[in-house]
């Protein structure tokens, strides 16, 4: 549910062929790549024309779709971005197109703008780790309500203090959509959280619809 492969993601040092080899082993079926877009760690050059900048991010997630062919993996596409302040949403159901579709992107990042696209486009917009506590998140916090789906209820790299909070709040705010990512950086990292469901998610309108339900388990 929160993967990063590189080039794509700056601070990524697992290649798409090593995520999707990481995936098999773990036993998954597939993954949301959730590469750091145009105002977060993005390791594609922000000055490119629009379309080259999203095509270029398109990359990544074309090599794991092919490399995903010989585990019969399903490759979901995604993004996560910076909203303000370090803190980041995770975007499910969306497409490439979606992207190149809504250049207004590269110039407001706010979360109101995202929420709204997204929601034109019948895709989620999750608060990744809400409550992590590190020195490039001014203020660890919920987003407003109003501007967000859910949260990233536990994720891997946050310390347990700061999952205890998100569930806490999730606790307050039951009509949220929980999720659970790795947050994996490296292939080795990739297998230790995400959602377990009845049925296979193939598309990105299939994890908008599970999510939806509630009808899944979050591993963790």
């Amino acid at each position: 549910m929160h993967t990063h492969t590189a080039p794509c993601s700056a601070c990524g040092s697992s290649t798409p062929d090593e995520l999707v080899e990481s995936l098999h082993i773990g036993g998954y079926n597939g993954c949301v790549l959730t590469n750091h877009f145009i105002r977060g760690n993005c390791g594609i050059d922000r000055s490119l024309p629009w379309k080259d900048f999203v095509a270029q991010y398109e990359k990544d997630y074309i090599e794991c779709k092919k490399a995903a062919q010989k585990y019969d993996l399903d490759i979901i596409f995604g993004v996560e971005e910076n909203v303000g302040d370090g803190l980041e949403i995770l975007c499910y159901g969306i497409t490439p197109q979606f992207l190149y579709d809504n250049p207004l992107l590269q110039y407001d990042h706010s979360v109101e703008t995202w929420y709204n696209a997204l929601h034109k486009f019948g895709a989620l917009c999750i608060q990744a780790h809400p409550f992590r506590d590190r020195e490039y998140i001014k203020n660890p916090r919920a987003l407003p309500l109003e501007y967000i789906d859910g949260i990233e209820v536990y994720n891997h790299y946050n310390s347990p203090e700061s999952n205890l909070r998100a569930e806490q709040f999730a606790d307050e705010h039951p009509d949220l959509i929980l999720t659970s990512g790795a947050d994996t950086h490296t292939g080795a990292s990739s297998c230790f959280a995400g959602i377990e469901t009845d049925t296979r998610i193939t598309s990105e309108k299939d994890i908008v619809r599970i999510l939806k339900s509630r009808n899944y388990t979050l591993i963790k």
